[in-house]
């Protein structure tokens, strides 16, 4: 009975001791799809239960977002290095490393080339706008060091060509060649959603933005008092910077409405109604018909309802006439 319990005791002890580095729970297993996302590859990178050397280094990632296969006759080479318990079976078994990355991003490189370029002479306002824009791969969690080691930048035709150098901790040098635009920008209104022919224009569908001068089609709006409790004369995409052409006083006349016409000089006011032909705001010259003699002339808008004829002005349109019939009648 005391021997039982002396052998029992024993084999519990055992179970409490860490394995020895030959004692493998089964054979390893090898990974066939591996992402890592460090500088070197380990033994226990390419297996599971790989052994005693599981955390042994074995040699360089590849750099970051690449990716490489190690083909069976490798791989059992590095498992009878490493001690690994795997043999190939069929000789076509393999396992592909991809190293985790990320792209540059636009913004990391065009702050340095801005700088540089504002020391060669460019506006303090100036943006970067690259052609052909190839970022490389770097560590996930990484901020690389960028410097420009060559710039060169064509004031007239507002062209640089850039070499950059790109270095950190855990990721190889990288050199890059960057080519673009330098940009004039400017401050515009632009439009925070679509706005229709005659809607009045509120403070919250316009907005203060940087826009690329050599893009203006024209004058455009600079500050939003230019533009709130205006109207829109044509259509006004989102995003686009708000032509000073395409903006005006509210419409004070709707086409088809009824207009009181008036013409005024010194000792005489008449007035008559008419027809608008055209909308228009204050001081716009629409186009009004007479509905007894169609005829069609040219006013000014002046309040709502209401626009005013030169002295002597001539219809744009002559009167109709009444047919024969309608007379003899």
């Amino acid at each position: 009975m005391r021997r039982a319990s002396l052998r029992g005791a024993a084999l519990a002890l055992l179970c409490c001791l860490p394995l020895a580095p030959g004692w493998a729970k089964g054979p390893a297993v090898l990974k066939l799809q591996v992402q890592i996302d460090a500088p070197v590859i380990k033994v226990g990178d390419l297996w599971g239960n790989a052994g005693a050397q599981a955390a042994t280094v074995i040699g360089p990632a590849p750099p970051p977002g690449r990716t490489i296969a190690i083909e069976a006759g490798q791989l059992a080479y590095i498992a009878h290095l490493y001690d690994v318990d795997w043999q190939p079976i069929s000789g076509v078994e393999r396992s592909s490393l991809e190293r985790a990355g990320r792209p540059l991003s636009r913004d990391e490189l065009a702050e340095p080339i801005k700088r540089s370029l504002i020391d060669a002479g460019a506006a303090q306002n100036a943006t970067v706008e690259f052609a052909d824009f190839a970022p490389v791969e770097v560590p996930p969690l990484s901020f690389p060091q960028i410097e420009v080691t060559a710039l060169a930048y064509d004031a007239a035709g507002e062209r640089f060509t850039a070499e950059v150098v790109a270095s950190g901790d855990g990721m190889p040098q990288e050199r890059m060649r960057l080519s673009g635009r330098v940009l004039q920008m400017v401050p515009a209104v632009v439009a925070t959603r679509r706005l229709q022919p005659g809607e009045l224009i509120a403070p919250g569908d316009v907005q203060m933005a940087q826009v690329a001068q050599r893009r203006l089609p024209g004058p455009v709006a600079s500050a939003l008092s230019q533009v709130v409790g205006q109207a829109s004369k044509r259509a006004i995409v989102a995003g686009q910077p708000v032509a000073v052409a395409d903006i005006g006083p509210p419409m004070l006349v709707a086409k088809g409405d009824t207009v009181v016409i008036v013409v005024e000089t010194p000792g005489m006011y008449m007035a008559a109604q008419g027809i608008a032909m055209s909308a228009g705001g204050r001081d716009d010259v629409i186009q009004v018909m007479n509905p007894l003699s169609r005829a069609i002339v040219a006013a000014r808008v002046t309040a709502p309802g209401k626009a005013t004829i030169a002295p002597g002005a001539q219809p744009l349109a002559p009167p109709v006439r009444p047919a024969a019939d309608e007379v003899a009648n």
